[in-house]
């Protein structure tokens, strides 16, 4: 696990009950997709890579939810730590010179190997692949 400098911790502050049932049920299981969440957009046209992705980075930068990871190892009680800077990690997949059945196979893919490499809560909040 990675060591946060505190010089990049915008907050530090206690799970609500939910999220502590929530991460109980994640250290159970972290395999456990039980509150993993996906999202598809059909998104036509062109797409300017870096406005993409500064958009997601002031998206996260506006959202503290989206900067906000998780520390329970040592710890008395679990903690958020919410981070002054989160770059989002984006994958691009170009599916535009594929036919409808093709897109969808290429879709169902990339979500399956989404959903099977997980989430480490002390890492990464959330993706945008």
């Amino acid at each position: 696990m990675e060591k946060l400098d505190p010089k990049d911790i915008d907050n530090l502050i206690a799970l609500t009950p939910l999220q502590e049932g929530m991460l109980f049920h994640y250290l159970q299981d972290s395999q456990s997709r039980q509150y993993f969440e996906q999202l598809s957009l059909d998104v036509s046209g062109e797409i300017d890579v870096h406005f993409f992705e500064k958009a997601w980075d002031i998206v996260a930068e506006r959202n503290e939810m989206l900067r906000t990871v998780f520390r329970w190892e040592k710890l008395e009680k679990p903690s958020q730590v919410i981070l002054k800077v989160h770059k989002c990690r984006i994958k691009f997949h170009d599916l535009s010179i594929m036919d409808a059945h093709q897109k969808n196979t290429a879709l169902a893919e990339i979500k399956t190997n989404d959903r099977n490499e997980g989430f480490d809560l002390r890492q990464v909040p959330f993706r945008v692949i």
